[in-house]
């Protein structure tokens, strides 16, 4: 059996996709994941499978890409391409991720009001305000980030295993929803889920967090296990929820579109203990997203304006301070008034489509190229595998479109 210091050197070669797992896995997955089991069933098991693969092979070309360029990304494509293409992308990933920080906020809200007895609307200033202290008084900031992402993706784990106590899993169903399938109702939560569970903008930051940990061409086997390994932890997660969803509510005609009401509906139907478990889940889902989140916006947005995109820098903590600032008003304007919620979702959306594709086209032609990657460009199985992941995104941005202009 491996000892205590092996578990903990195991452990000290991990960090940024535990970070990305944990930006990733928010409010937003957490209700696609649970939809597509109310929805479903076992049926989009598979789906999940496929996200996550994409997941974690644009999360692997990002952190190979960090440890393989003598600068940021977007720095090296603007010295060869120029700013007009890093501006649009920096642009759009403050957008998106402003637009999805109110997101961050409501669910946290939910999940603590869950706990404690006390108005929604409370939550995003108080959870603002520790988000600002940590990202302005932490001294070694990527260090800090990497302890508390890791500790509250213990909570979560912990929480929405510990779900399944209540649940149970059904194994037969389990395994035949590995079997690719997807019946026309299904079509619409598919792509929920594989949106929500693939994110390029993520795994594009994960060259980033890369360069933050100090990882180099010499340490690229641990960026490599690294990025797979918090893709696993985000999948098992994703899957763990989707469980308990299609044991507890498939087939009972019960909807919802915000985990509060899912806490809700777990407490009437399995006890108060479940609703708490879930809750104290979504509580750290959604903190977990609360700083990565807004770090990404602001740090992408330094880069491809030409700013001082340094981890640590004054300029990227300031940018992301902005980020978490709007996310916070919005939300609490919508709990306090019931307004400004929508028009914030569509503008993250509307962003989404320029953000996304960008980042992983940029993601899968850089981590592709001899020239800028040498030994450490993708092989054969990621260069499928990303081709595939790209042909997913353009898949769900086009259906977005389709959708909002009723055709």
């Amino acid at each position: 059996m491996a000892s205590m210091e092996q578990w903990r050197a195991f452990f000290r070669r991990l960090g940024p996709g535990f970070i990305t797992a944990s930006v990733v896995l928010g409010p937003g997955s957490i209700v696609a994941s649970s939809r597509a089991g109310a929805e479903s069933g076992y049926r989009l098991v598979w789906m999940l499978a496929v996200a996550a693969l994409f997941m974690a092979a644009y999360t692997s070309m990002g952190a190979r890409l960090g440890c393989a360029l003598p600068e940021t990304p977007l720095r090296y494509v603007a010295q060869r391409a120029g700013r007009w293409l890093t501006a649009p992308v920096g642009l759009a990933a403050f957008l998106v991720t402003a637009g999805f920080q109110f997101g961050n906020n409501i669910g946290l809200a939910f999940g603590m009001s869950g706990l404690f007895d006390v108005p929604a609307w409370i939550w995003p200033p108080l959870f603002s305000a520790l988000s600002l202290w940590f990202l302005f008084r932490a001294r070694h900031l990527y260090q800090a980030l990497e302890r508390l992402m890791m500790a509250l993706v213990a909570v979560m784990m912990l929480s929405f295993f510990a779900n399944l106590f209540w649940t149970g899993v059904h194994p037969r169903r389990l395994a035949q929803g590995m079997i690719p399938r997807i019946a026309p109702e299904d079509s619409l939560i598919a792509r929920a889920m594989l949106a929500t569970t693939f994110s390029a903008v993520a795994a594009f930051y994960q060259a980033y967090l890369v360069r933050a940990k100090g990882w180099d061409q010499t340490r690229v086997r641990d960026a490599i296990l690294d990025a797979w390994a918090g893709i696993a932890v985000l999948a098992l997660i994703c899957a763990t929820i989707m469980i308990g969803a299609a044991q507890t509510l498939h087939g009972t005609g019960k909807t919802f579109t915000q985990a509060g009401e899912i806490a809700k509906l777990l407490g009437e139907l399995l006890g108060p203990a479940a609703n708490l478990v879930f809750c104290c889940g979504l509580a750290a889902a959604s903190f977990s997203s609360f700083i990565v989140n807004a770090m990404i916006g602001g740090c992408l947005l330094a880069d491809g304006l030409g700013m001082d995109a340094r981890f640590d820098g004054k300029t990227v903590r300031s940018l992301s301070a902005v980020v978490m600032l709007a996310g916070c008003l919005v939300a609490v304007l919508v709990l306090a008034l019931g307004h400004g919620g929508a028009q914030s979702l569509l503008i993250a959306q509307a962003a989404t489509l320029v953000a996304a594709p960008l980042c992983a086209i940029m993601l899968f032609v850089m981590s592709g190229s001899r020239r800028i990657m040498g030994p450490l460009a993708n092989g054969p199985l990621i260069t499928i595998t990303g081709a595939a992941g790209l042909l997913a995104v353009f898949w769900i941005n086009g259906a977005w479109i389709i959708s909002r202009l009723g055709w």
